[in-house]
């Protein structure tokens, strides 16, 4: 076809409608003389065509590309002859119009996309000419199963405003999604509820940011440290470590005891009262790690309060409120903290309870930490009795805690699992 034409340099328009054309290769258009201003290739069968080749016809101005089968159109800049004013690409299969595929159709005037496949129209698409227009311009869009939804509302407002010509805006400019509005104009959609439904999801994500804002510091402050104990636990829990027979590491001691060493009352109960009851008297006796008398000199603090809770089957609190501060509140020796700390992470790391306090005191702090002890492991928690009859049962309380495994006295509730 291209050799019929080639000699023809003063033809202007030319129809090659109904042929069964399949595509237009690409030199086609180039060999198409320079003088051709009408082009129509409708009423074929075309699924491509070769759009960056338009640029070999320079005074093109009216493109009919009509009853064809083109769906892909380019998503990069396309280059249109100057003077293109009519471009007809109704009755295909588009359903996307590239944002930037018309950009450079400056001279455009009259665009035919009716009867394709469109669901959403981008303006930015148009070109300018037709979303400034004026009645002399021209834009089809009906028979296309636009949706009516608030992701397509600024259809529904250029339709509204523009004054471009829009034929059957009113009667085939019609929805096909969603179901409840199929059929209806486009012009029915109320852009009052999109505004209804951004400001209701708006106003429901403040209220929570402000709620979260509020609770949050209020959750941390009242429930922070036992949110971070159970954490801790399901932590453990979930890592699987071995069962705590499992572990092998040599037991020099059987019990660690820590205690305020500048308090002379607590010093004058370890040393008269635990130590003699314990290492020096009864069926069984124990070995027991003091800080004092078998520490390893020369070693840092730490190093000696680690090999004390590592080489020890159980760690023995003994606690007081005879220690105050200048304001006369309880205060907690730094050793029994640091101590407290090494045998929760042997509960964390080793699935290992090696705990035991002692409460010399009848009136003590209701520290969230006794509390919790109290419920899981109440036979692990005694206190000293001022009842001298009461001694006896306490000494066999205390040799029966440091003998057995803290897990196997934890409440039925407890499951070693979970643990």
């Amino acid at each position: 076809m291209s050799k019929l034409v080639t000699d023809l340099r003063k033809l202007i328009y030319l129809d090659i409608s109904r042929n069964h054309l399949y595509s237009v290769e690409q030199h086609i258009l180039c060999n198409l003389p320079v003088s051709l201003q009408a082009l129509s290739i409708s009423n074929n069968a075309l699924h491509y065509f070769s759009w960056p080749n338009l640029t070999c016809l320079g005074n093109l101005s009216y493109l009919n590309l009509s009853v064809n089968h083109l769906s892909f159109l380019p998503y990069s800049f396309t280059e249109f002859p100057p003077d293109l004013h009519i471009l007809d690409l109704s009755s295909n299969k588009i359903t996307h119009l590239p944002d930037q595929f018309l950009s450079q159709a400056k001279a455009l005037q009259c665009l035919y996309l009716n009867t394709n496949r469109l669901v959403v129209l981008n303006l930015q698409s148009l070109p300018t000419l037709l979303t400034n227009g004026t009645y002399f311009q021209l834009l089809t869009l009906h028979d296309n199963p636009f949706s009516c939804d608030c992701y397509n509302s600024g259809l529904e407002v250029f339709l509204r405003t523009s004054h471009t010509r829009i034929p059957h805006l009113t009667t085939a400019v019609q929805c096909e999604f969603p179901e409840s509005l199929q059929g209806q104009s486009v012009l029915t959609v109320d852009l009052r509820s999109c505004q209804e439904i951004y400001g209701g999801l708006a106003f429901l994500l403040s209220t929570l940011f402000t709620c979260a804002f509020i609770a949050l510091p209020l959750l941390r402050h009242l429930y922070g440290w036992d949110v971070w104990y159970c954490l801790q636990i399901l932590w453990a829990g979930c890592k699987g470590y071995l069962h705590p027979s499992a572990s092998c590491s040599p037991k020099h001691y059987d019990a660690f005891v820590v205690f305020d060493t500048n308090n002379q009352a607590v010093r004058d109960w370890v040393y008269n009262e635990l130590v003699i009851r314990l290492e020096s008297s009864g069926y069984r006796r124990f070995s027991l790690c003091l800080e004092e008398r078998d520490w390893i000199p020369g070693l840092s603090c730490i190093e000696n309060l680690h090999n004390a809770v590592h080489s020890s089957g159980k760690t023995v609190f003994v606690l007081s409120n005879g220690t105050r501060n200048d304001v006369g509140e309880a205060t907690i020796n730094g050793v029994i903290r640091q101590t407290f700390f090494m045998v929760q992470q042997r509960l964390l790391d080793e699935k290992v309870d090696v705990a035991v306090l002692i409460l010399l005191d009848k009136m003590f702090p209701k520290l969230k930490y006794l509390q919790l002890r109290t419920r899981l492991c109440r036979k692990s928690v005694m206190s000293w009795p001022r009842n001298p009859k009461a001694q006896p049962l306490f000494w066999n309380q205390m040799r029966t805690a440091l003998s057995s495994d803290n897990l196997q006295l934890y409440d039925d509730n407890i499951s070693e699992g979970f643990i």
